[in-house]
């Protein structure tokens, strides 16, 4: 059966469509907070501790040092291979530090609700992969 560029694109569109809200309705029963919070006792994880780490280990302030020096360097203009090293090696501390610090909790949901988005996400990428398939040449279209 010969393919139609038109149709392709609306199966992707369709496609598009159920994998987004499928993720949209299992993003929506998730719960995101933040794993420090104030408990009564203090700041930290557990609450309280009365140190300037919160759990013990240095908190991510101590990555903005290494983060200064390398945008020192890049301003200067010196050291550019040390500058994007710190840089990005800080920045993506940072971002993993960030990431740890959150929890997520999955709220109750029935089980019909939990397979309806995980088949609308597989429906919906085995539409966009299949809708991206290769066309092939045809003889005689110059393309020999």
């Amino acid at each position: 059966m010969a393919r139609n560029p038109t149709n392709d694109f609306i199966q992707f569109i369709a496609g598009g469509s159920l994998f987004a809200g499928g993720f949209f309705l299992l993003a929506n029963q998730v719960m995101a907070s933040s794993a420090l919070s104030y408990r009564g006792g203090g700041w930290g994880r557990y609450g309280g501790g009365g140190s300037i780490f919160p759990n013990g280990t240095p908190g991510m302030g101590l990555l903005m040092i290494p983060l200064g020096i390398g945008v020192c360097f890049l301003v200067a203009g010196a050291y550019k291979r040390w500058a994007n090293l710190l840089v990005w090696g800080s920045v993506t501390a940072l971002g993993v530090g960030v990431l740890n610090s959150i929890r997520l909790t999955f709220m109750p949901t029935t089980l019909w609700a939990l397979a309806t988005y995980i088949v609308m996400i597989a429906a919906g990428g085995g539409l966009m992969f299949r809708s991206l398939g290769r066309y092939e040449d045809k003889p005689g279209n110059g393309a020999d």
